[in-house]
């Protein structure tokens, strides 16, 4: 009986095995991109982008071919392109609900995503701090959201997760969130009243754009 039982296990087993669900392309990629920068002791950026599109070819030309910036980012980041030809790039924008190109997905050695931006403005320097803050671990995405929650009527939380929403082109909530640096700080005790006009406006701007469909 025994005899019976372990070979009834070891066909269960057996069967479970070659059946189980092979590993889905993105999976298997994010993996092998993270196995890279792991080795390398990096985090890891995958960039989204096409030849045909300006906003990727500014952020190459601005950030990732830049001189100035090749010992920096060399030292901190693996850099791995995914363009509309690579056959997984459809699969890899759907699992990371990305809409836009020149986007990056920015991840730990451990496979975690620890921030993103989406579709780079040109706004070179800006751009780089937000770089040089992840690669320290600065103002992460997370960090920020968790800080406004502990207190969202704080003026500085709204203000810093107004920003990083925009570097995530999460246009709607970063205006909501500039509106209310201005609502609770109606005399501009913390500076920040100027810029967020600003911003809101540059902001309204892009969400007309994208409903009339130009860039």
């Amino acid at each position: 009986m025994k005899n019976l039982f372990y070979l009834l296990s070891l066909l269960v087993i057996t069967f479970a095995c070659v059946y189980q669900k092979p590993e889905n392309e993105e999976i298997k990629f994010i993996n092998n991109a993270v196995g890279k920068a792991k080795i390398a002791n990096k985090l890891l950026i995958i960039e989204f982008g096409a030849p045909q599109c300006v906003a990727c070819l500014r952020l190459k030309h601005d950030i990732f071919e830049n001189g100035e910036n090749i010992e920096f980012l060399n030292k901190n980041f693996v850099l791995i392109n995914v363009s509309p030809s690579d056959l997984v790039y459809n699969a890899l924008c759907k699992h990371f609900n990305l809409e836009y190109q020149s986007s990056l997905i920015i991840m730990d050695k451990n496979g975690n995503e620890i921030d993103r931006a989406v579709n780079y403005d040109g706004n070179r320097d800006t751009y780089l701090t937000f770089l040089k803050e992840v690669s320290e671990g600065k103002n992460l995405y997370s960090v920020v959201f968790s800080t406004y929650k502990k207190d969202t009527m704080n003026i500085n939380s709204n203000y810093i997760l107004a920003k990083k929403l925009l570097f995530r082109y999460q246009i709607t909530d970063a205006i909501k969130h500039f509106n209310r640096v201005l609502l609770y700080d109606p005399e501009n005790k913390s500076g920040h009243n100027t810029e967020c006009k600003i911003q809101i406006a540059g902001s309204e701007m892009a969400l007309k754009r994208n409903l009339l469909g130009t860039s």
